[in-house]
């Protein structure tokens, strides 16, 4: 293994052990899951689910899987998907990636700080459920 991976080159340290206390200050208290699976991703567990902090030399990514298939209409489902990334999300945006549904942020590493890491994750907090139910409830029915 490189010091490259997946996502750019591999973060400063300084970095890393930055955003480790922004995620033990935010989410020790709280109690929910987080697991720190390589140098530089995190798993963070809420009751509905799941996303990654991400970080590399330069950026910090929040990613969650909405969908992990896409459903039979797909035109209609991506119009809706790009009318929620205009109407529904904030810092945060809808994307595909290979055959699933993301809800991502992307940040510049620069000047982050803590207050930003808190509106990022509470963004997912308010709008990922919303987001996914709406969806599900028009194309994944058969999920339901």
């Amino acid at each position: 293994m490189t010091n490259e991976d997946e996502f750019g080159a591999k973060p400063d340290q300084k970095i890393e052990h930055l955003i480790e206390k922004y995620v033990k200050n935010f989410f020790t208290p709280t109690g929910h899951e987080v697991v720190r699976i390589r140098h530089n991703i995190w798993t963070v567990r809420e009751v509905s689910y799941s996303f990654n902090i991400i970080i590399t030399s330069l950026l910090v990514i929040f990613d969650a899987i909405l969908f992990d298939r896409l459903p039979e209409n797909k035109y209609e489902f991506f119009e809706d998907l790009l009318s929620s990334n205009a109407h529904l999300t904030k810092s945060s945006k809808l994307c595909l990636v290979k055959e699933s549904i993301h809800l991502r942020i992307i940040r510049g590493l620069e000047d982050f700080d803590y207050s930003e890491f808190t509106a990022h994750v509470n963004e997912y907090r308010e709008i990922f459920l919303e987001i996914q139910d709406k969806l599900a409830e028009k194309y994944f029915q058969d999920d339901m």
